[in-house]
């Protein structure tokens, strides 16, 4: 039973994710589904504001026709009245043919709706104009009709129940004497009308579909141009995250697109960059750790095999290399914390110009036991800053102790304290020969670097100093520099806010 549920479960699960791989509509797809309904909701709206402004607007010049007409049927029939009375008005249904002779066909149009003739004063038709008998007027004569003013019908056809129509007053010598009635016909309803509107709507529909056309070949067009960058990038990404971190992209355009394949190459170059430094520190930090551990270990065989008598001086050896090994596993520690994020520091007011003075008498003996001279010039006054003072300490020391292991005696070193504008201030460590080559100066502070071979480590050194250096100047939201000193040594500049604000 547990099996055949496992088998249901299996073969529902591998449904679904055919279903979703079915169902999974590409880049392309999305665009085209996109904007074919985009500009077919567009063509729809504007065909049909252009269909009902067409048909509205034709109707409205109907309307117009057939108000010209009855103003000018109103003005034969009051001509009428004003020679025959009444009775031109009144009477059997023929009586109303020689007024709409008179008024003429609409006008504008050909066809049933007028032939463009001008109206001509009432009369007989000549031999010319005669008709057969029962042959309908031209023009609106079906739907014309005469009332008197108090509505009772005289001649004509009574609109229909319902239907528009148009009055026109009959007015003789300025009294309404009748009022002409003119039944509107539905709009378009004669076959030129008709005709006219169905050839515009025909037209409209051809337009909608070309440009329906137009859009979903424009979209496949945009679509596949945006999907040939989007798929590199994806695949380059894989790429990436399997570790081929030398994966680049070649960037077209100056579009988003063309930004993301940059920053995609960027992330690549720096990943390459950050692999390379973790292998040269495993790489270094082996090489650094082997050193002490050999003499570690030669040291304690010397004692185990009697070869060496356990002294005191042999105790102080050994403790001398744990403490070279405890320094240098304190100083990665030290610069891993600087990686992943700024180093912890406790910020207190605090003189800057007694702090240099301090660090450089504290090593001044150092510094005439290896034949050097060691100097301090700072302000005369004091100088408030808001430090940590282990850390600013801590940068000084590994300043002044890189400078006194690596020049040679006899020879020079200076620590100088400057403030420039009140708000930063510059501590310069000026030593003398030998110098560092200018190709390895943006280098000094990388971590387990070593100027080769004039500044290389005789004794001591982890190769981390001026890393740390850098790691406290900026954390303290400074910048530390080097540059070759007047004396033909090194000078390390540093600056620094005299009030930074603390890392958030």
């Amino acid at each position: 039973m547990e099996n055949a549920s496992s088998i249901l479960d299996a073969c529902t699960t591998n449904m679904t994710r055919s279903m979703s791989a079915t169902l999974r509509l590409s880049l392309v797809h999305q665009t085209v589904l996109l904007l074919v309904a985009a500009v077919l909701l567009a063509v729809s709206a504007l065909a049909g504001l252009v269909a009902w402004n067409l048909r509205s607007g034709f109707s409205d010049y109907l309307r117009h026709q057939d108000e010209a007409w009855l103003e000018r049927f109103a003005g034969v029939a009051a001509l009428a009245v004003a020679r025959d009375g009444l009775a031109a008005l009144d009477g059997h249904p023929g009586v109303l043919r020689p007024l709409l002779d008179a008024a003429g066909p609409l006008e504008g149009l050909p066809g049933p709706r007028g032939e463009g003739r001008e109206p001509r004063p009432p009369g007989p038709p000549g031999p010319r104009e005669g008709r057969r008998p029962g042959a309908a007027p031209p023009g609106p004569g079906g739907r014309v009709a005469v009332s008197t003013p108090e509505g009772e019908w005289l001649s004509g056809r009574p609109p229909r129940p319902g239907a528009a129509v148009l009055q026109q007053p009959v007015t003789v010598a300025g009294q309404v004497v009748a009022v002409a009635w003119l039944e509107a016909l539905p709009p378009a309803a004669q076959s030129v009308d008709a005709a006219f509107l169905t050839r515009q709507y025909r037209g409209i529909l051809l337009a909608a579909g070309g440009l329906l056309l137009l859009a979903v070949l424009g979209a496949v067009w945009v679509g596949r141009r945006w999907l040939r960058p989007v798929q590199e990038a994806r695949r380059a990404a894989h790429r990436i995250a399997e570790g081929a971190l030398d994966t680049r992209l070649t960037p077209r355009g100056n579009d988003e697109l063309a930004d993301l394949a940059r920053d995609i190459n960027t992330m690549a170059a720096s990943l390459q960059k950050l692999e390379a430094s973790r292998r040269h520190w495993i790489a270094e930090l082996s090489h650094e750790m082997r050193t002490p551990l050999a003499v570690l270990r030669g040291e304690v065989e010397c004692l185990i095999d009697g070869i060496r008598p356990l002294e005191r001086g042999a105790l102080v050896s050994l403790q001398g290399e744990v403490a070279r090994l405890t320094r240098l596993m304190d100083d990665f520690h030290q610069l891993a914390l600087s990686d992943l994020r700024a180093l912890p520091c406790t910020f207190s007011t605090l003189d800057a110009g007694a702090l240099a003075r301090d660090a450089t008498a504290r090593l001044a003996p150092r510094a005439a036991a290896a034949g050097l001279s060691l100097d301090c010039a700072v302000p005369a006054g004091p100088v408030h800053a808001s430090w940590d003072r282990q850390r600013i300490d801590q940068l000084l020391t590994n300043l002044l102790e890189n400078s006194l292991q690596y020049t040679d005696a006899p020879g020079r070193v200076r620590l100088a304290l400057h403030v420039a504008d009140g708000q930063t201030a510059t501590l310069t460590v000026d030593d003398s020969a030998p110098g560092v080559p200018p190709q390895s100066l943006p280098h000094l502070f990388e971590p387990l670097y070593r100027a080769d071979p004039s500044r290389s480590r005789q004794s001591g050194g982890s190769g981390l100093g001026l890393a740390i250096c850098e790691a406290i100047a900026r954390s303290h939201g400074g910048h530390i520099m080097a540059e070759p000193a007047p004396w033909g040594g090194l000078r390390v500049v540093t600056r620094l806010p005299l009030n930074p604000k603390a890392p958030s």
